[in-house]
């Protein structure tokens, strides 16, 4: 059925539409497709839009690049590379019934798209069937807004999920590790990343009471690859997913939200969409460095780091209260701390400044993933983060009485 055949046959049907009408509503779908759809895919798309129907005389399931879908596309077909799982959540319907969604972040080679698979659809990635990495093509979808703005691929009972179809080209599809980036290339300009490297430091599982009254759960680790490191913050349902992760794990973080701190650090949150798995290796040929404790000798200090560095503290800390940008109180102790090489200045903040308050001089400390900076009369000094831990190696003797 040709492009007149089906604009009368919409006539036809729908007697209160003018040709000049009709004929615009066919050219405002292809705009809207940026000149991807034909006439007759257009009208044949307006015509599903109102509810006529036009007989196929040959199967009509166009593969739609990513960059092309528009809202409100309906038996829509796309194929691209599954980049991103995640779990199936189950529902309560308004009639009592229990329903179940997940969702798939695929990509072709002009973009990314959230695929929502709804019921029994949702039981192919449920089972594993559906990996990040295969090529999927997912025929009879439609596209509507998410509520962040961005269009989504819905598949419902009608929908078709083909796990590495005939006649790809796996070569055409973006491979998963383009979407792998490195920790020194993250900012606080993305909104998301996703990164893969080696577990430095993890803390214990922390409980809050949010202001409704439930608990809630976070955990930190520190994340390493050959560029650097960060921080990680994993909140409720992902402390669970994490597991029992330790020092020198590999783990694969996706789609976690990027958070900038008012002192510059950038920060990774893994929240309701985050995909984490622990590797047995690095995956996609991702070099990564080994889990090592490096100690450097203080002369070898520079400004950045991380750093884990050995000494002596040479008189009793001070201990003073600042107030942050935030407005927060916080209490500070300075001491300084030498080797064989020099010495530096150490500022402890907060918890390490309780720990370190009442150690005299002589005792001998590591200190742990300890920062440098500037500070006054421009000298380097040592302070301490998040990641921050001080061991006493020893302790001075006590003099005879």
């Amino acid at each position: 059925m040709g492009f007149e055949e089906i604009v009368e046959r919409i006539l036809s049907s729908r007697k209160e539409l003018t040709r000049d009408k009709l004929l615009e509503m066919i050219e405002e779908k292809k705009e809207s497709a940026e000149g991807y759809f034909t006439d007759e895919v257009a009208a044949r798309i307006v015509a599903l839009d109102l509810g006529v129907e036009v007989p196929w005389w040959e199967p009509f399931r166009p593969e739609v690049l990513i960059r092309d879908l528009v809202s409100g596309l309906t038996d829509v077909t796309v194929v691209g590379r599954v980049i991103t799982t995640y779990p199936v959540q189950t529902f309560t319907r308004p009639d009592g019934t229990e329903g179940r969604v997940t969702r798939l972040l695929i990509a072709d080679k002009t973009g990314t798209l959230e695929v929502v698979l709804w019921d029994d659809q949702a039981s192919l990635a449920e089972s594993g069937k559906v990996k990040e990495g295969e090529i999927i093509k997912v025929s009879h979808g439609y596209v509507r807004q998410g509520l962040d703005g961005k269009l989504e691929l819905h598949v419902g009972t009608r929908g078709v999920v083909q796990i590495s179809p005939s006649g790809v080209v796996e070569s055409e599809y973006p491979s998963v590790t383009q979407f792998i980036q490195k920790i020194e290339e993250i900012t606080g300009e993305h909104r998301k990343a996703s990164v893969v490297g080696v577990v430095q430091s993890v803390q214990s599982v922390s409980e809050f009471k949010r202001s409704d009254g439930t608990s809630g759960k976070v955990r930190r680790l520190l994340l390493r690859d050959e560029t650097g490191q960060i921080t990680v913050v994993f909140w409720n349902a992902n402390v669970d997913q994490l597991g029992e992760v330790k020092k020198g794990d590999c783990l694969q973080l996706l789609n976690a939200r990027v958070k900038e701190k008012l002192d510059g650090q950038i920060e990774l949150h893994a929240e309701n969409r985050a995909q984490i798995k622990t590797l047995a290796e690095a995956p996609f040929s991702i070099q990564l460095p080994p889990y090592e404790e490096v100690t450097v000798k203080i002369a070898e200090v520079k400004e950045g780091g991380p750093f884990t560095v050995r000494g002596t503290i040479a008189r009793t800390p001070t201990i003073r209260e600042v107030v942050t940008a935030r407005n927060e109180k916080v209490t500070v102790a300075s001491f300084e701390l030498g080797d064989d090489t020099g010495k530096i200045r150490v500022s402890a903040w907060r918890r390490l400044a309780d720990l370190v308050k009442d150690m005299t001089a002589g005792t001998q400390v590591e200190i742990k993933n300890a920062y440098a900076r500037k500070g006054f009369g421009d000298q380097l000094e040592l302070t301490t983060r998040t990641f921050t831990s001080v061991e006493v190696l020893s302790k001075p003797e006590k003099s005879p009485e």
